[in-house]
């Protein structure tokens, strides 16, 4: 009985860590990322939508859906960037 207790325990910590790195992991890439997509987005919506109007909606949905996508990583990872 005591060699379960053990196991058990040995094994939600291992699986806490493993939560915190891979949390870690993600958030940060996504913090990483979110440079460039902020560049790119926009400079492909020039490049690809017509006509002119089109373009700047395009790039302010490419915006919106940035802001959207962190809030959602932020609540996956448990991350709050409010609290920072």
């Amino acid at each position: 009985m005591l060699h379960n207790n053990f196991f058990i325990g040995y094994i939600r910590s291992l699986l806490r860590i493993f939560s915190k790195i891979f949390t870690f992991t993600i958030h940060h890439a996504f913090e990483g990322l979110v440079g460039p997509l902020i560049v790119i987005g926009p400079i492909l919506c020039i490049m690809l939508v017509e006509p002119w109007p089109m373009k700047f909606v395009s790039i302010g949905v490419w915006l919106v859906f940035l802001y959207f996508l962190s809030k959602a990583i932020d609540k996956i990872t448990g991350r709050d960037k409010r609290d920072n």
